[in-house]
């Protein structure tokens, strides 16, 4: 049962993914052109580029969390689904049955992504344009993802 006291957290869940989701967007957006990255390729982007990396990591790793902590349980009891207790994958497991999310594994994958890109090696340059290089390919599934459960929970909440 959709109570005011859900809808107002699913409303505050769904603003908090959609600054996460623009703010990602906008620094990917401003650096898509430095990717993939090569050793001199890095080595010869601008601080603010930089920080807009920083920038994209922090959002994309936010958006992620902020998905998978809040807004899978959320979406789950307005379903009416019982997860209190339930271990992470079987609300992924859940999720994944009841067609609000694609794959369990590739969002296994993002959690991956977003820890792998979240460290910073500074003697290992290689290993940080490695990870940085995933971000494209998974920026893009957890925007699809984010917009697909933004419109599901809207229409849920109508």
């Amino acid at each position: 049962m959709l109570t005011d006291e859900l809808k107002d957290k699913l409303n505050e869940t769904l603003s908090i993914c959609e600054l996460h989701h623009q703010r990602m967007m906008f620094a990917y957006n401003n650096i898509a052109r430095h990717l993939p990255l090569t050793m001199s390729g890095f080595n010869q982007i601008s601080p603010i580029d930089l920080a807009l990396f920083d920038q994209l990591i922090y959002r994309f790793s936010k958006l992620q969390d902020s998905m998978g902590n809040r807004l899978f349980n959320q979406l789950l009891e307005v379903l009416e689904e019982d997860v209190s207790g339930l271990p992470f994958i079987d609300v992924l497991s859940r999720m994944e049955k009841l067609n609000l999310i694609d794959s369990a594994r590739d969002w296994i994958k993002l959690r991956q992504t977003r820890n792998a890109v979240s460290h910073e090696y500074p003697f290992y340059q290689e290993i940080q344009i490695e990870e940085l290089n995933l971000l494209p390919d998974e920026i893009k599934k957890i925007s699809a993802i984010w917009l697909r459960l933004k419109e599901y929970t809207l229409k849920r909440l109508n």
